[in-house]
């Protein structure tokens, strides 16, 4: 877009005066009207320079006052008027109402004829105009090329930083240096000038971009809309050295194919994440002595994130499910940022721990493969951080550590059902060590029409006694079998003789068919009358 100050700086109108210093030179022209009817409002549109002799106010300039408030509150760029033909020179009030409004107002000399000067700054405009257009699509095709030859985001960034002559800088979707043009290279305190006006940018009320078309900070940020809801930034430094023709539309045009080299990148990694996922996956549902055999291939393990090691130890990540988050497109967007997210926060505290995917659950594996005491202190630092940046909330579920690849599958089922069973439990925000299951958690994990006859079998009517007999002999035969078959211990407890416990021991294995002594009969009864307490025939 073109600025009042652009056409004052063309020689053509070099004899055009600001007449008041505070005029705002930025406001953009996009037509020229020329008038002498004082309710001109109701006949132009904004972005006009309105162009008159101000007959109308010869005797009264009172009325301009009120003409230029009108025309600010329709956004105007200005008013050009004829001194000469009728008012002269401009009353002190009126000038100093425009500057309060920074209202520009611009002397035409005698020079120039209005229909003339209406001409002229019209045809500059449209060629101006024209001209930045042209100049924008060259750099998008340049860039386009760059991009169809498979070049580099930093190739992409310099380039562009040259053929706008000032620095550039691509920051990421976690507001991280992406890439930068060389006036950066060996500059860290530009760097960190640049990010700190980005966290000032971020932190205002103004969010949005600069869409006005004028550059009047010494930065311009603009969002490179890669992914709808985690967008680059591209950050322009030096904004007030940018010539003619570089306009805002040669930034956006530049902005649109960075998005698109950003989506394509990402969709290439995306798609080679997917095939190490599958391998690790894979690998979890291998048998062990397959493991021990992979062990030979360090090469291949190498290249799925797999280091040689004596120590393993799996944690399942998983974001907290939200109430009333169900945009499949934001969803998607923060499964694949938090998967980047967590790979460099877990990276930058070890950089041998691998993060996995598992996409039909949503969930991540974060493999170690150096032993760390301190990894439930990591995951309270990361959940926090997530918080910060996310506005959502992550938990874990941390399996056993394990010495040999072959065990890794051991861990990672270890991790995912203490993560489950918090889950199921609609916890959130947790850090779940696997804890093993006592008996009871393991009996309850089988349906009770399975447990059933392997208690009637094993115990007989022992199982469920019916007789006063019957109950003595199963009350003799539980306390034996927790005295670890100990005669006496057992006579001890229930105050009978030894001789007596070991008649009704005797009773019992003529009821069971076989010794109870035996170490797998032994095991079976121990399980059968553990189990006939907790399920009712």
């Amino acid at each position: 877009m073109t600025t009042l100050k652009e056409i004052l700086s063309v020689l053509q109108f070099s004899d055009l005066t600001l007449l008041n210093e505070q005029g705002d030179l930025e406001r953009v022209v996009e037509m020229v009207d020329i008038t002498e009817t004082p309710d001109i409002k109701n006949f132009t549109t904004p972005y006009s320079l309105i162009v008159t002799t101000g007959m109308n106010y010869q005797y009264d300039q009172s009325g301009l006052i009120s003409l230029i408030s009108e025309l600010n509150d329709i956004q105007v760029a200005g008013l050009g008027i004829k001194l000469s033909r009728f008012l002269k020179k401009l009353d002190d009030e009126v000038i100093a109402f425009a500057n309060k409004l920074k209202f520009p107002i611009i002397e035409i000399p005698e020079s120039w004829n209005l229909g003339s000067i209406t001409h002229h700054i019209s045809s500059f405009i449209l060629d101006e105009e024209t001209e930045k257009l042209h100049f924008a699509l060259d750099i998008q095709q340049e860039l386009n090329a760059m991009l169809m030859q498979g070049l580099s985001l930093n190739m992409m960034i310099e380039r562009l930083s040259r053929l706008i002559k000032v620095p550039v800088m691509l920051l990421n979707s976690f507001h991280q240096v992406e890439s930068s043009s060389h006036h950066f290279h060996q500059h860290s305190e530009h760097v960190q000038k640049n990010l700190n006006y980005f966290r000032r940018y971020l932190n205002s009320e103004q969010i949005e971009p600069n869409h006005n078309g004028v550059f009047q900070e010494e930065y311009a940020i603009f969002k490179v809309p890669a992914f709808k809801y985690f967008p680059y930034y591209l950050m322009i430094s030096n904004v007030n050295l940018l010539n003619y023709p570089i306009s805002l539309l040669t930034i956006e045009q530049a902005v649109n194919t960075l998005s698109l080299a950003i989506y394509k990148n990402s969709k290439i990694k995306e798609a080679e994440q997917q095939d190490v996922n599958h391998f690790f996956t894979s690998l979890m549902s291998e048998h062990p002595d397959n493991l021990v055999s992979l062990t030979q291939h360090t090469d291949l393990l190498k290249k799925y994130h797999i280091q040689p090691s004596k120590f393993y130890q799996v944690i399942i990540c998983g974001i907290d499910k939200e109430k009333n988050v169900e945009n499949s497109v934001y969803l998607n967007e923060r499964y694949q940022m938090t998967f980047e997210w967590l790979t460099h926060k877990f990276t930058a505290i070890d950089p041998s721990i691998s993060i996995y995917m598992s996409q039909g659950e949503r969930r991540f594996t974060i493999l170690l493969q150096r032993r760390h005491h301190y990894y439930s202190e990591y995951c309270r630092y990361i959940q926090k951080e997530y918080q910060l940046f996310f506005n959502s909330s992550l938990s874990f579920g941390i399996g056993n550590e394990v010495s040999e690849l072959s065990q890794l599958p051991l861990s990672f089922f270890e991790a995912n059902e203490a993560y489950d069973n918090k889950y199921e439990q609609g916890e959130m925000e947790f850090i779940e060590p696997y804890k093993s299951k006592s008996v009871e958690e393991l009996l309850q994990l089988i349906p009770t029409n399975k447990l059933k006859p392997f208690i009637i079998y094993t115990l007989g009517p022992l199982a469920y006694p019916q007789t006063m007999k019957e109950k003595e002999l199963r009350f003799t035969l539980n306390v034996y079998m927790a005295n670890q078959c100990d005669l006496t211990k057992t006579s001890e407890d229930i105050f009978i003789h030894r001789n007596t416990v070991k008649y009704r021991i005797k009773k019992c294995e003529e009821i069971l068919g076989q010794s109870v002594e035996s170490p797998d009969t032994s095991l079976s009864i121990r399980l059968a009358l553990f189990a006939s307490e907790k399920i009712s025939l």
